[in-house]
């Protein structure tokens, strides 16, 4: 679902959602198959589905800064015309990346847990889908997106690790995705 088309009939269901159950999860929904979407398009890049490791998210860490402004343009362009530019590797790593943070963010808000509800009072009205995509995409990151790669990072630290063979074959895998 990336064409302005696909995307209008989405955003127009919104509604009827809304109505029946919560507009949070429509948002939550949306994102998850905007996520699908940029796998496949890593995927046509690297023919392999993007790796879940420490040396990833450490690559994420060194490049964030250097791709921001990259990102935020693409969101930006999206916004306008409902389409997706072209995107480097790098790029939609990081688009999936803020929308595992979305996500997040939007379940700790439906779960009403303490973090959600203080979140929820910086929402904008989610039914404008400019602001809705510009927050969840842009707006999160920047109140917390470092923060969160460093989480991911460290999560997988926690994790055993891997035999030293197999773990520099990731790495330079890695490098060789990005």
């Amino acid at each position: 679902m990336h064409t302005l088309e696909e995307w209008q009939q989405w955003y127009q269901s919104l509604h009827a959602i809304a109505s029946r159950g919560s507009l949070l999860e429509a948002w939550d929904n949306r994102l998850a198959a905007q996520s699908v979407y940029f796998s496949v398009c890593l995927a046509r890049y690297t023919g392999a589905p993007p790796l879940v490791s420490e040396e990833y998210f450490a690559l994420l860490q060194s490049d964030e800064q250097r791709t921001r402004r990259r990102v935020e343009k693409a969101v930006a362009t999206f916004i306008r015309t409902g389409t997706w530019p072209v995107l480097s590797r790098r790029e939609y790593l990081l688009l999936i990346v803020r929308i595992q943070l979305a996500r997040k963010v939007l379940g700790a808000i439906q779960q009403a847990t303490p973090a959600g509800i203080v979140m929820r009072s910086q929402m904008p009205d989610l039914q404008n889908r400019g602001h809705a995509i510009r927050w969840l995409l842009v707006d999160l990151w920047n109140l917390g997106g470092r923060a969160f790669l460093e989480a991911k990072a460290g999560e997988l630290q926690s994790r055993p690790a891997p035999d030293a063979s197999r773990r520099n074959q990731r790495w330079r895998f890695a490098r060789r995705q990005l």
